[in-house]
């Protein structure tokens, strides 16, 4: 098959620690890489920005194209809206008789649902959507305080999903949390719908037989290490974190045992939200005396990052809405148990008592309890919890499953 990707904010190929990389930019990189290897042909059209090149290869078959749109620098995803129209004209323009013989358009996020729908109203394709993250759902737990709405645009985007869902010819859904969402929050038709998870390189990410060991040579000297990676984001629930922190150390200290939350600080060149997050952050842990229970850290390369989810004891996820939780099976391929967010996709992901539980990232007596109660377990149940947690990211998880299955969804549009 030949296929197109459309996602316009979310580069494929976006380095840790740039704005707007994350999660989904690893899901479209996997995912593209995979299908390539499967014997498809693909290409992913995202905005142009910086100083990358215009086009780069993710692996053999599958390339990244960068198409100039807007201002020049990085312009947040919330404000994409007025430039996808020309964004879909220049890619049309550049890529219009490959386009013409594509056998399926993918969009992912609204911004790439949105291009992808104008492409396919252009060009007569099949639509796949992948919301990775739905407003609806995102403003109930994080709302705009804006007076105009501005700061997530909220409105638009709900508008905008609503109409590629009714539009869409498939549409995949990240977990069973996110497919009850499409359908009662957006009335998408549930026979179009297919619930295929985010996946994980099982063979880059793995455990380590000495965790204790691996955290002396990363120069943690505590008695646990708990980590947590994710962007600048107040959405990533970092904040709140802090509070329960203070709640996990005191805990601790009842039975002289000490703990260090590895937490990131972002970019060395962080932009204005991210300067301002940043600061928040620092001032909070100083004002609640907790400094000496955190390392902050800025950008880790790949291979510092997968040292962290294989030497720590616990992986963090306090997001306010986690539409999938990638950084979970990432963590459970390293053998790390988790304890995630109640909100969102982490439900379908994590079995509580068994590799790990589900707290309120909002409440830090409920949050931070469930940390001191991993840390506090005897060392065997813990241990248990990491092959556990091992062995559902292999079984559930590994990425040419992934790809398979959304291949699969693809073959079902093409005609018979």
């Amino acid at each position: 098959m030949r296929i197109a990707f459309f996602c316009p904010h979310s580069d494929p190929l976006a380095a840790t620690g740039e704005p707007d990389a994350g999660g989904q930019c690893l899901y479209e990189a996997q995912v593209a890489a995979q299908l390539a290897a499967q014997g498809h042909e693909l290409r992913a059209f995202t905005r142009h920005w910086g100083d990358k090149p215009p086009q780069e290869a993710i692996a053999a078959g599958a390339d990244v194209f960068r198409i100039a749109m807007g201002p020049e620098g990085f312009l947040r995803k919330e404000d994409l809206g007025p430039h996808l129209p020309a964004f879909v004209a220049e890619v049309l323009q550049e890529h219009g008789p490959w386009l013409a013989d594509a056998d399926v358009f993918h969009g992912h996020y609204w911004d790439g649902g949105a291009a992808a729908l104008m492409a396919s109203l252009a060009l007569g394709k099949p639509l796949v959507f992948t919301s990775h993250s739905l407003g609806a759902l995102k403003r109930d737990r994080l709302p705009d305080e804006t007076p105009d709405g501005s700061q997530f645009r909220y409105d638009l985007r709900v508008r905008a999903e609503s109409r590629i869902l009714a539009a869409a010819d498939t549409v995949i859904a990240l977990s069973g949390n996110e497919r009850e969402a499409l359908t009662g929050r957006y009335g998408c038709a549930p026979g179009k719908i297919a619930i295929v998870p985010g996946g994980v390189d099982v063979e880059s990410f793995s455990p380590c037989a000495d965790k204790r060991a691996l955290q002396r040579q990363l120069g943690y000297d505590t008695d646990f290490m708990l980590f947590s990676a994710g962007r600048l984001d107040p959405r990533k629930g970092f904040l709140e974190l802090l509070e329960a922190v203070d709640v996990v150390a005191q805990r601790l200290s009842q039975t002289g045992q000490t703990v260090t939350f590895c937490l990131p600080t972002g970019p060395a060149r962080p932009n204005p939200e991210e300067r301002a997050y940043r600061d928040a952050l620092r001032k909070r842990a100083g004002e609640l005396g907790i400094e000496r229970h955190i390392h902050w850290f800025q950008r880790l390369d790949d291979e510092a990052l997968k040292a962290h989810y294989r030497a720590a004891d616990l992986f963090l996820c306090p997001s306010h809405y986690e539409p999938f939780g990638l950084v979970l099976v990432e963590a459970f391929a390293s053998g790390t148990p988790v304890v995630a967010t109640c909100h969102g996709g982490p439900v379908d992901i994590v079995s509580p008592g068994v590799d790990g539980f589900l707290a309120n990232p909002l409440d830090p007596e409920e949050f931070g309890g469930r940390i001191a109660e991993f840390l506090l377990a005897p060392e065997a149940q813990r241990q248990t919890m990491g092959k556990a947690a091992h062995g559902k990211a292999h079984k559930r998880y590994a990425w040419t499953s992934v790809a398979q299955a959304i291949a699969g969804t693809y073959e079902a549009l093409l005609p018979a």
